[in-house]
């Protein structure tokens, strides 16, 4: 061992063993369960079908649960689409969600075209919502159209 070897490995275990302050956290969670997808019914060629956050049958509905700030991401799908691949176009607008209470009161609308950050508190449940449009043309055939909307959360200083 070379006397410059030797200082780099008293340096090194200096560094390993000098105290670090730890500060005590409570481990935070959030629970996320899927509630009721975005519906859109019967959809007629040549017509619009808007589904509000205030019509509770068609909404979409994640239960949020937990305690602290929590940045909530919607990845809105441009189109429902068929396994054939047709494909109506879906849009959404600045009041197509809102964060509710349990009991139906609304507590912020959210822009889910945005990063939205949302105040969870005291482990209480609460209720994301999403609507949104479907825009038919006089061509959309008729079929099972969906799509996937993904719902990404961040829990800061977890």
């Amino acid at each position: 061992m070379t006397p410059r070897t030797g200082w780099s490995l008293l340096f090194a275990l200096l560094l390993a063993s000098w105290p670090i302050p730890a500060s005590a956290q409570a481990p935070q969670t959030v629970s996320i369960v899927p509630v009721q997808n975005l519906s859109f019914g019967l959809l007629l060629p040549g017509f619009q079908n808007a589904v509000s956050v205030a019509d509770v049958s068609r909404r979409a509905v994640v239960a949020l649960a937990g305690n602290g700030p929590v940045d909530i991401a919607v990845v809105l799908p441009t189109a429902l689409e068929t396994t054939d691949g047709d494909k109506i176009p879906l849009h959404f607008s600045a009041s197509d969600a809102a964060i509710l209470s349990p009991s139906g009161v609304t507590l912020s609308t959210l822009d889910p075209r945005q990063i939205n950050s949302v105040q969870l508190g005291n482990g209480s449940t609460v209720l994301f919502v999403l609507g949104g449009t479907a825009h038919t043309t006089a061509m959309t055939r008729p079929g099972h159209y969906a799509a996937r909307v993904a719902l990404i959360l961040n829990h800061p200083g977890t």
